[in-house]
């Protein structure tokens, strides 16, 4: 089996954040060690409903799963974001 790589982007602090905070510098080539599984219902995952319209179709969408892998790196950024803003019910991470 082969190793699974992260799923996310890097970005690079810019100089000046007042222009622009932060740079695309592509994807991540990290190998993942946990997953991440979004249930997006408008709820439970904490979009306050904006995970269900599409604003380029003007569309509302049926609900719908995400799915992240992550990298050790990643994984350390997840879970400093949960712990500032709370683990969310939608929400399973599983460590591979």
């Amino acid at each position: 089996m082969s190793d699974l790589i992260c799923t996310e982007r890097l970005v690079i602090p810019t100089f000046n954040a007042e222009f622009v905070p932060e740079e695309d510098h592509g994807p991540c080539a990290g190998v993942a060690v946990a997953r991440v599984v979004i249930e997006h219902d408008g709820e439970k995952c904490g979009d306050g409903g904006l995970c269900l319209f599409d604003p380029a179709e003007g569309l509302e969408l049926d609900p719908w799963r995400q799915e992240r892998l992550l990298c050790a790196d990643h994984l350390y950024e997840h879970e400093r974001a949960v712990a500032e803003r709370g683990e969310l019910v939608g929400e399973t991470l599983t460590r591979l």
